[in-house]
């Protein structure tokens, strides 16, 4: 089992680093601000992923005998209290992922991060940090904006309503 779970893993490795190549050599032709990201990116990802296969095929397995040597039970629920509670944070990661892409189809990418950062800490964050995570949320948003907008020149407002 060991062997078959690690071939499958550099298989899915050696995919990825192809698409991350494609993704290079497919950003070349775009204007030079725009195609920064994407080749930045393909860049870390590319190396990323070479490391982790360089590791694989370097390695003694030392790691994949301590993942098989976890216990089965520690992954299940143990009752129906824990499966509700996971079910319902489920649907509310959905709900926070697609209400942001709509509100982002709509007024612009910008508003897509601030409300992806602003819901998840308002569902998922504790209470007594509540102000905290919303001042991240806000500077997350600020960064991604001053990124994107000044030093990659994308245009991070373009929706339906502008």
């Amino acid at each position: 089992m060991k062997g078959k779970l690690k071939s499958v893993e550099v298989g899915f490795k050696l995919v990825l680093f192809v698409m991350f190549s494609c993704m290079y050599i497919l950003a070349i032709p775009y204007p030079s601000r725009s195609k920064q990201f994407p080749q930045l990116l393909a860049i870390f990802g590319s190396v990323m992923i070479a490391v982790s296969l360089i590791k694989d095929f370097m390695g003694k397995g030392a790691e994949g005998e301590e993942i098989g040597d976890v216990d089965d039970t520690e992954l299940r629920p143990s009752d129906k209290i824990t499966k509700k509670l996971r079910k319902k944070r489920f649907y509310q990661a959905w709900a926070i992922i697609l209400v942001s892409t709509s509100v982002g189809f709509l007024a612009g990418f910008l508003f897509t991060a601030f409300f992806f950062f602003a819901g998840f800490s308002l569902f998922f964050g504790k209470k007594e940090n509540l102000f905290k995570n919303m001042i991240v949320a806000i500077v997350m948003t600020a960064v991604i904006y001053f990124l994107f907008q000044f030093v990659m020149d994308v245009p991070l407002l373009d929706g339906l309503l502008w």
